[in-house]
């Protein structure tokens, strides 16, 4: 039974796929937004109640933070700056002050733990507090990622879900159900709250089933009653639907399902879209929950078509949203609306590519060699996550459009797929 459902998912690689670890990517998206230049002053102390060595790790995580955020990049103290950022320990308190000018702003105290995984959660709200601050802009680095692991125990491929800080630090696994757990998706949360509850797909009942669970628990509960395989989840950002790919009426068509983000399925699941002798993959949500972007082969190779969620006697039609690339997979819809990311076969490698929704135009990401897929936005719609893997490895990666090369975020043992990321 594992061989027959891991060749179905694996047969959807196509559509969904997999991607390809690369020493570098460059960006090839023009950029309209200047760095600002900020000068990060080393963090000192004035009583030694925290060591040197702890306080050079603290300030590595604060200026990773502003060299991705979108706004900023760090600069020598030879080179002029209007921005300049200070931290200052003193009976175990670190105080951030901003500087711009003449003037000076206490922006963050942090009562230090001593517990690094702790600490450098502080340090990531510090410097969303800073991009607040100085260009009132939502920062992103307190949010969370999840993504599937996958590693070979004793002869046999396992997956779980792990979470991450954002810059792929304090790594916890979530599921411990040594079975091949993959694309997990957040539950938007409520206004004001942290993302906790995902749905992520599941093979330990032997066919690939849909399930919820949250990060405090880990273990996840059957939230779709429907026959057949299931795949590839996406919540609505309402999170009142999870659209999935099914093959319960033969084929691999797209069905939506109306939820309750605490205790699950509510009604049942509905197709909202097939075609014959087609195979449909990787749904996703536009912001107001009207619309659905999906892949679909129904037209000969796989492409990105758009259809609305309302599930009607008259089937609407799908409308083709990808024309400049025949091969493209894994939509994205960002969160402010005006783009969809998505991966493309282009020059025969698998690329990143934006859709601008306002200007009808399609615009390649990345570059270089590997296959890059999977990618997800974070809740600014300035960031993205994506997975890029050989046939040895399989890590992810952080790129934002306003910044030309993408950074590594992951490393060491097993393959890291299927990012998602919390909605702050």
């Amino acid at each position: 039974m594992r061989s027959i459902t891991l060749l179905i998912i694996f047969s959807l690689a196509a559509l969904c796929g997999y991607a390809q670890e690369i020493p570098e990517i460059r960006v090839q998206l023009a950029t309209e937004n200047r760095l600002a230049p900020v000068q990060l002053l080393p963090f000192t102390t004035s009583d030694n109640s925290v060591s040197a060595a702890y306080l050079k790790q603290l300030d590595g995580i604060l200026r990773f933070d502003v060299s991705y955020s979108g706004y900023m990049v760090p600069v020598s103290a030879e080179m002029r700056a209007a921005y300049t950022v200070s931290g200052t320990v003193k009976g175990k308190k670190l105080t951030l002050t901003a500087l711009q000018g003449a003037g000076n702003r206490q922006i963050k105290e942090i009562l230090l733990s001593g517990s690094l995984s702790i600490d450098r959660r502080q340090v990531h709200k510090a410097t969303d507090a800073l991009l607040k601050h100085w260009f009132n802009a939502q920062g992103i680095a307190a949010s969370k990622l999840l993504f599937a692991i996958q590693s070979q125990q004793n002869n046999t491929w396992v997956s779980e879900i792990w979470e991450s800080d954002w810059d792929g630090g304090n790594l916890t696994q979530v599921t411990q159900e040594k079975s091949y757990c993959v694309s997990p998706a957040f539950i938007p949360s409520k206004p004001g709250h942290e993302s906790r509850r995902f749905v992520y797909v599941s093979y330990k009942l032997g066919q690939p089933k849909i399930y919820l669970a949250s990060l405090d628990e880990g273990k996840g509960r059957r939230v779709v009653d429907l026959r057949g395989n299931q795949l590839l989840p996406a919540v609505s950002p309402q999170r009142n639907k999870i659209a999935f790919i099914c093959d319960a009426a033969g084929r691999t068509d797209l069905f939506i399902q109306s939820i309750n983000p605490e205790s699950g399925e509510m009604g049942k699941p509905v197709q909202l879209f097939s075609y014959p002798r087609s195979t449909q993959a990787s749904p996703t949500f536009n912001p107001s929950g009207s619309q659905i972007a999906f892949v679909s082969d129904k037209d000969g190779s796989p492409r990105i078509y758009v259809i609305p969620t309302a599930v009607t006697k008259q089937r609407a039609d799908a409308t083709l949203i990808t024309k400049k690339n025949s091969e493209s997979s894994c939509p994205a819809w960002s969160p402010d609306g005006t783009k969809l990311a998505y991966s493309a076969k282009t020059k025969g490698v698998r690329q990143i590519w934006i859709y601008d929704f306002n200007a009808g135009e399609e615009r390649q990401l990345t570059d270089g060699p590997g296959n890059k897929e999977n990618p997800c936005w974070a809740s600014d719609s300035l960031h993205l996550v994506f997975n890029s893997t050989d046939a040895s490895s399989s890590e992810i990666f952080l790129v934002n459009l306003n910044q030309p090369d993408a950074v590594k975020i992951t490393s060491g043992g097993g393959k890291k797929h299927y990012p998602t990321w919390s909605q702050l």
